[in-house]
Formats: structure tokens, C-alpha cells, sequence
């Protein structure tokens, strides 16, 4: 297979970071929060970080404090800072976002962890090799930067001072990326103290192969064609994808350990063993060709917090568990509530994820490093659901109700050994204020009234489709009760005739013609187009909420309709078409669908405690609405339509409702955000 040689990526791991963040590697050691004493020089507790010159001296990652000072009697060993009753990382995390901003000067970014990151400096290296016509520039510090070849490694000077005729494709790409990346990482050293090393290759794959063949404060470019030299030792477990039970597999059925070995295996035959899909993937990553791109992201996709309980300390009740979930939750509340202010975004989803053992298990053998291993038949489990409020205690009891269902299903007597909690799903947030500004959606004016020939194509509709959309209420209101409001104002509606069976009824022509013979046919079509303008259907408020402020409940995980699902307005309209129709009337009521007509999308930006109270408030107004209409209509009923003032006065109050509740609604959403 070739290699790909078009783009020029580069992987950036920071040095023993935690290290780095603790102390001065150049001074004395000071801790960043000289209030807290952190230096504990007397702790036995195992080593999460070690400097390199520690590391000098014997001290290992993951040793104890007593066995450090053996080793090294002058180690200073300094406690990581701790919260929610584990250590709290914030520290770390701050000054890894300022590398972060430093490294983006230059590159597309795509943030890996806490101290690495994928840099893709196709764009700047190929400006660069345009700029010096097509001759690579020698980058800064050139002792610091290791080429590698197929006959092992180049000093960097040896490596760019070749004849044109050796260069390889894509190598002068390389070179110019290689020399941005000193820059940077000059930069990181001048602004902040700390020392990263690189690799620079033309996938991710290799650039984090490479990126650690030299440590600390070095970089190493692959080119193309030294990649089998890189890959060909390498074991498979060491490979992103094949360090779990696919890579156990891979190694079990092709009997073979390294990913030279695997790159040896005829496609047919891992097609046979391993489908085509994983056989294709297989032999591109053998080969060292991956077209994983870098994916411009500078902030996490989740956010999580874990904590490991070892021996007896493991967790065998759901109490227990609540009350550690209530610390993880308190943690993950206020890093959620931090990046909401830094970034304006929220997640929308809760993971907990939990394992009935320890994730990996420590050989300790004489003279050697401790060597970790997952233990046989590991496996952790994950639950999810909406994470509806960012609070300490809403957070527990959501996490909490997903490993209780699970505990339901497992025999007495279990353990777990780790439990993490994970925020994800993130949406962006706006401010409250531009928010609501656009909150309501804009409402068209009013359609003219329709015909006497149209609405009887209604009433012809509604006895179809459009009846069968009307609410159950609706549906078995009497006809006797449509007639009454099809009747001109002031008009007693006509006593029912028993017709012929399938003999059309001619009564509402009858009645007409006798209205014009005693009122006269002025007076009556005064009184028709009086009819026209005074007649609004009652339920369009209660159609147009229909599904709003609906909640879902799964156990103890409610969730507020998500913003993806069709706005409940709409919803409203195509129910509330039939409703107009079994009235016979196609005249939409547009002050209360502009007082109940939300943007979904809109809403969506708002906190979600925020979305349920708009929401709440919304649906008692849209209620109340509906009741005074109905009230109303109750009242022209039974008083014969009420006459002209008294419609006159009910078509008047309403409209003053429609203009002033979008005014109650924002000084509500305004109040709520002052008190809080």
C-alpha cells in the first residue's frame, strides 16, 4: 500500500505535565497555591506524575512515596489538589487550555486530553515552502529535532542539507511543518515554562507513534518511507483500536504479536477471519495509512470524573453509591458550570459508567517497572439518560436510578470498583438576553373571513379527514350546538324538523328566507357581515399548545421535549385545522395562536430548568385563554349571541390578551433571570 504524503500532522504531548505545573524544572519546587500546603514529604501515597529528572534517579510512575525516597532521598513529592473527596484536576486543566491557545497560532487544532493535542499544518507548510521557493527552511534548535530513516536515525541539519534528488514526495512538506512546530514549541517554553515533545507524520497514526521516540523538549519527523521501520516491531496492543478484545482476537486467530507481522497477512485471508469491513481497516492500519482527519475542536467532547475503590473499599450498596455519585455530581456540576460561562454551551446527556472490578491489575517484578494488565473477563457497564438540571443532587439521583436498575438484575453480593460519571451531547447556549429577543416567532396578520360558499366546503371537509383531527370533545359536541353559532348575531337558532330519510334538509334555506321577509334584506346581510367579523373559534389556544410542556419520564430521568422534535405550535395548527373546520369556520385566531406560537429552536438555547418554567407558564396563560373563550361562548349561547357590544367586547379583550402576553411573558422570563 502507499503512503498518503499530502497532509502534514503533528501530535504535541507535554512533558510529565502534572510535574510541570507543580514546580519550576529550572528553580525550586513551588506549589501554585502557597496558602495550601501541598508538599508532603512524609505521604506514602502511589505517584501519578514523575519528573524526568526524578526519573533520573529510579522513581517510577505509580511507585510509593516510601519506595521513592529509597531510591531518591531528596524527592519532593507534592499532593494533588483535592475536592468532592478525590483529587481535583482544575489546576491542570487551566494551563492546558493555555497550551492549547498558544499551539492554535498555526494550526487546525483537535484537543486529545489534558496535556496532548493534533495539530494539522498542511496549510502552513505548504505557505512556507512557497515562501522560500520550495527550499525547507532549517527550523530553530535543529539538535532537538530527529529525522527517522530506514537506516535509523538523522540529525535534523544532515537531513535538510540533502541534494534535491534525494528528497522524497511529501518529505519538504514534512520538513516545513516540522520547523513550525519548533516555533511553537519554543513559544509554549518562553510564555508558560512548560516543555512538550512532537512527532510530525502525514496521519495521526504515525505523528503519535513518533511523538514519543524523543522526551523531553525534542520532536521526531517520520517521513513515508521509514514508517515499516517504525511499525514493524511495534506490538499490536500498542495500536489505537487493538488494545482490547479486538486486538486479543486479532492476535489469537493469525497467531502473531507485532504489527509487522500483521501488515505480512494476505487481505483474503483477514477478510475470511475478520469480514471485509475489519479486514480493510486491518491492513491499512499495518501499513500505516489511516485518513483520520483533524477535526477542529479545542474544547472536550464530554466532560467526566471517575473515582477507583480498591479491596474493601469497593462499593456493595446503593447507598454508598448515591453518596459517591453526590460527590462526582457536585464535581461535574461545577466543571459543567464553568464551561457553560467559558464557552456558552450545556450537554445534554448523562453517562455513569461502572465495572464490577478494577480496570487493570500490577505485576510487580525485581528491577523492573510495574507492568498493568486487564484482568480476564473485565468489562465495564455504561448507562445513559437526559441530563436535565447541571445540580449536584439532581446529577446523583439520575446516576444513582441507572445503577439501581441494573443492580435489580444482578444476584446478591456485588461490588463495583469504579464508577465515572460523563456529560456529553453539548449544544451551544446563547446569552438570555439575545434569546428571548427572538423567543416568539413573528404571527402574520389575520386572514380576511371566508365566504358562505367556502366554509361549506369546510363543513364538507370536516366530515372527512377533518373531523377525525378534532379533539374527542369536540367530536361529540351536538350539531344542534354548531348550528347555534353558525346563526346570525341576535338570532334564536331554529327548533330541528324531522326530515324524510334521504331527503336533503332544506330548513337553514327556509329559516333564511323567513329572517329576510321579517328584518328585511339589508338589515340581514348587516347582521351577516356583523356575523363575519365577530365569530372566532374558541379552541385554537388549547390546539395550539396540544403537546406543549410535555415531559418524559424514564424512572427517575425526565427530559423536556428535545428542540429536534416538531414544534408543538405546529402540531397545534394541522390539529386545530379540523377543529376549525367542524365549526365552519377557516378564519385562524390569530391573537391567541401569537400568544402559544414559541420557536422551538429558540427555546432550545435556554438553560433547561428555564425551558420547563417558560413552558409551565405558557401552557396556565394558553389554559386560561382557552376557559375565557369558552366561557364566552357559553355566555353568547345561552344569552342569544349577546348582541353586537357584548362580541364586540369579547373580540376586543381578546386581542388585548394577544398583545399583552408576549409583554407578560418576557418580564416573566426577565424576573426569573434577576432572581437567579
Amino acid at each position: 500500500m502507499q503512503q498518503p504524503v499530502s497532509r502534514a500532522i503533528c501530535h504535541v504531548d507535554l512533558d510529565a505535565f502534572y510535574a510541570q505545573v507543580e514546580y519550576n524544572p529550572y528553580g525550586d519546587l513551588a506549589t501554585h497555591t502557597p496558602a495550601e500546603d501541598r508538599v508532603m514529604n512524609d505521604s506514602n501515597g502511589s505517584l501519578i506524575a514523575v519528573s524526568y529528572e526524578a526519573r533520573a534517579a529510579g522513581v517510577k510512575r505509580n511507585m510509593r512515596g516510601d519506595a521513592a525516597r529509597e531510591v531518591c532521598p531528596e524527592i519532593q513529592l507534592v499532593q494533588v489538589p483535592t475536592a468532592h473527596g478525590k483529587a481535583d484536576l482544575t489546576l491542570y486543566r487551566s494551563d492546558g487550555r493555555k497550551v492549547l491557545g498558544i499551539l492554535a497560532r498555526l494550526a487546525k487544532t483537535e484537543r486529545a486530553s489534558i496535556d496532548e493535542c493534533y495539530l494539522d499544518l498542511t496549510e502552513e507548510a505548504q505557505r512556507r515552502l512557497a515562501e522560500h521557493g520550495g527550499v525547507p527552511p532549517l527550523p530553530p534548535l535543529p539538535d532537538q529535532v530527529h529525522v527517522m530513516r530506514q537506516d535509523g536515525f538523522s540529525a535534523a541539519a544532515d537531513w535538510w542539507r540533502r541534494p534535491d534528488e534525494e528528497w522524497e514526495p511529501g518529505e519538504r512538506l514534512l520538513a516545513c511543518a516540522a520547523a513550525a512546530v519548533a516555533e511553537l514549541r519554543a513559544a509554549v517554553l518562553a510564555e508558560l515554562g512548560f516543555t512538550c515533545s512532537a512527532g510530525i507524520a502525514h496521519t495521526k497514526l504515525m505523528a503519535k507513534l513518533c511523538s514519543g521516540l524523543h522526551k523531553p523538549a525534542q520532536q521526531t519527523v517520520l517521513p513515508a518511507s521509514a514508517v515499516p521501520v517504525l511499525l514493524g516491531p511495534l506490538p499490536l496492543a500498542r495500536v489505537k483500536g487493538l488494545g482490547g478484545k479486538f486486538g486479543v482476537q486479532v492476535m489469537s486467530e493469525l497467531g502473531i504479536s507485532t504489527v509487522g507481522e500483521l501488515a505480512a497477512v494476505p487481505l483474503p485471508r483477514l477478510e475470511a477471519a475478520f469480514g471485509d469491513k475489519d479486514a480493510q481497516w486491518l491492513a491499512a492500519v499495518a501499513h500505516g495509512i489511516t485518513d483520520d482527519a483533524v477535526e477542529e475542536r479545542k474544547l472536550p467532547k464530554s466532560v467526566s470524573c471517575s473515582k477507583t475503590f480498591r479491596g474493601n473499599h469497593a462499593l456493595g450498596d446503593l447507598q454508598a453509591v448515591h453518596t459517591w455519585m453526590l460527590e462526582l455530581g457536585g464535581e461535574l456540576a461545577d466543571r459543567l458550570e464553568e464551561d457553560r460561562e467559558d464557552n456558552n454551551r450545556i450537554p445534554q446527556t448523562l453517562t455513569v459508567s461502572f465495572s464490577t472490578a478494577l480496570p487493570w491489575v500490577a505485576t510487580h517484578r525485581p528491577g523492573k517497572p510495574v507492568q498493568f494488565s486487564t484482568p480476564e473477563g473485565y468489562h465495564s457497564i455504561s448507562r445513559s439518560c437526559p441530563l436535565r438540571r447541571l445540580t449536584a443532587d439532581a446529577i446523583a439521583d439520575d446516576a444513582t436510578a441507572l445503577v439501581r436498575r441494573w443492580a435489580g438484575e444482578q444476584a446478591a453480593g456485588w461490588k463495583l470498583g469504579v464508577l465515572e460519571l460523563t456529560a456529553s451531547s453539548f449544544v451551544a447556549v446563547q446569552s438570555a438576553a439575545s434569546a428571548i429577543t427572538r423567543f416568539f416567532k413573528p404571527t402574520a396578520a389575520a386572514p380576511p373571513a371566508a365566504p358562505p360558499a367556502e366554509r361549506d366546503a369546510c363543513t364538507a371537509e370536516a366530515s372527512g379527514d377533518g373531523a377525525a383531527a378534532a379533539p374527542p370533545k369536540q367530536q361529540q359536541q351536538p350539531v344542534q350546538q354548531q348550528q347555534q353559532q353558525q346563526q346570525p348575531v341576535g338570532q334564536q337558532p331554529p327548533q330541528p324538523q324531522q326530515q324524510p330519510v334521504g331527503q336533503p334538509s332544506s330548513q337553514p334555506q327556509q329559516h333564511a328566507d323567513r329572517h329576510k321577509q321579517q328584518h328585511g334584506q339589508q338589515q340581514h346581510e348587516q347582521q351577516e357581515q356583523q356575523q363575519k367579523e365577530q365569530q372566532r373559534p374558541h379552541t385554537a389556544a388549547a390546539a395550539s399548545c396540544s403537546g406543549h410542556g410535555q415531559e418524559h419520564d424514564d424512572g427517575n430521568c425526565t427530559a423536556a421535549v428535545p428542540a429536534g422534535a416538531p414544534a408543538a405550535a405546529d402540531r397545534g395548527t394541522a390539529h386545530g385545522q379540523g377543529v376549525l373546520q367542524l365549526h365552519q369556520n377557516a378564519q385562524p385566531a390569530a391573537a391567541e395562536q401569537a400568544s402559544g406560537t414559541v420557536d422551538e429552536a429558540v427555546l432550545a438555547e435556554l438553560p433547561q430548568e428555564l425551558q420547563r418554567e417558560i413552558r409551565g407558564e405558557m401552557k396556565m396563560r394558553q389554559l386560561a385563554a382557552h376557559l375565557d373563550g369558552r366561557k364566552q361562548q357559553q355566555h353568547q349561547r345561552y344569552n342569544g349571541g349577546g348582541g353586537g357590544s357584548g362580541s364586540g367586547k369579547r373580540s376586543g379583550g381578546s386581542a388585548g390578551l394577544a398583545g399583552g402576553k408576549q409583554q407578560d411573558i418576557l418580564t416573566f422570563i426577565k424576573g426569573k433571570r434577576v432572581k437567579r
